[in-house]
């Protein structure tokens, strides 16, 4: 992800590795994103699964103005005017690396 310029720095990265790993894992988890993917990763830190979603747009909002529109656009052969929800997030990522292995 590094191409999209995510920052390391912003918690909302590490908890959206988290979902993309999970989704990817298991694609099927996407249809239930809060009880799938959010709340088993909200329990592990001890957080409600609002900031999981949280922490992502702030991750999801720098990338976007850092190279992250492009990026998006190039691996999911759309067009976004802006950001995409969190949940369409994960699933681009997701399909990204299940395609790259």
């Amino acid at each position: 992800m590094q191409n999209a310029r995510f920052s390391k720095r912003y918690q909302g990265y590490h908890y959206l590795l988290l979902c993309v790993e999970l989704a990817s894992e298991d694609e099927s988890r996407l249809c239930s994103l809060i009880k799938q993917i959010y709340l088993p990763i909200a329990d592990q830190y001890q957080i409600t699964y609002q900031d999981i979603e949280r922490n992502i747009r702030t991750a999801r909002d720098y990338a976007w103005q850092n190279g992250g529109k492009e990026f998006i656009e190039k691996i999911s052969g759309g067009k976004f005017y802006e950001p995409p929800a969190v949940g369409e997030l994960i699933e681009i990522l997701a399909e990204y690396l299940n395609e790259d292995n």
